[in-house]
């Protein structure tokens, strides 16, 4: 830990906040992204790493993809305050909803591709690259003759 950095951990730890201190040697990424999983559905991670090197690394990176995607909370750092001695944090948290094909009850939603993100479900990145001014989805519904029960598809 840089020495610079000492005083924030000491004023951590007077307020009673958990840490915990990742051994020396070790990728501490491993550490926090083991304590978001199984802090549960609603733990969120404050971080801009993409995580490339992990998710390759796990027996289920698509899921891995998914979680990053609702979970991932983004920072930047903006303008200045007036009194010159701390920045704006600004946090881009995840959509409330997910771009991407989706199965609901009586039918498929599929997103329509936006300008600049054709390839976009497949290099499995999620992200999008440009904010559209509306989204666009087919919404597929099947219908059934009763006749003859069979099934049929409606966009």
């Amino acid at each position: 830990m840089p020495d610079w950095a000492q005083p924030i951990v000491s004023s951590w730890q007077r307020g009673n906040v958990s840490l915990y201190q990742a051994p020396a040697g070790c990728n501490d990424d491993w550490f926090w992204l083991h304590a978001a999983l199984w802090s549960g559905k609603n733990c969120m991670a404050l971080t801009n790493d993409e995580m490339r090197d992990h998710h390759f690394q796990m027996l289920s990176h698509r899921s891995f993809l998914r979680w990053k995607e609702r979970h991932q909370i983004r920072f930047q750092f903006g303008e200045w305050e007036e009194n010159g001695k701390q920045r704006e944090v600004l946090l881009e948290h995840p959509e409330v909803y997910s771009r991407r094909i989706q199965r609901v009850e009586g039918g498929l939603v599929l997103p329509l591709p936006r300008k600049g993100d054709e390839n976009r479900f497949l290099d499995g990145d999620f992200v999008s690259r440009n904010d559209p001014v509306e989204e666009t989805y087919v919404c597929i519904t099947p219908l059934i003759d009763k006749e003859t029960e069979h099934v049929a598809s409606s966009a």
